[in-house]
């Protein structure tokens, strides 16, 4: 693992344990993982993904991370958010603003690790 992975794994662990805090401080009975793991999950490939390709052929890193982070937030958007609508669940409308918490959270977490990368390749 490169010195981005180490960093993406900070980044991911950090996020959990705040879930986790935030939901044990409020007192809540579930906490919405999924849209954690997918975050961590895609997140890994896409940084990996456009790495990879920068390596092979430099000044394709940001075109390839901008638009996997598009078609990574409409697919979050379709297997997370989607199913929820579907099943009617109840607690629909806090399980989405954490998708989405998770989100930005996420989003500006990678961002920090990508720009500190490319400024240190």
């Amino acid at each position: 693992m490169r010195n981005w992975g180490f960093s993406l794994l900070l980044t991911y662990a950090l996020w959990a344990m705040m879930h986790g805090m935030f939901f044990y401080v409020l007192d809540q009975d579930g906490i919405f993982w999924v849209g954690d793991v997918y975050w961590a999950g895609t997140g890994f490939a896409l940084f990996g993904l456009a790495q990879s390709i920068e390596n092979q052929k430099p000044g394709r890193f940001i075109p390839i991370y901008f638009v996997g982070g598009v078609v990574r937030m409409i697919l979050g958007l379709g297997a997370v958010i989607l199913p929820l609508i579907l099943r009617d669940a109840p607690d629909f409308r806090s399980a989405a603003l954490q998708f989405v918490a998770a989100y930005i959270f996420v989003l500006i977490a990678e961002s920090i690790v990508a720009i500190n990368w490319i400024k240190n390749k």
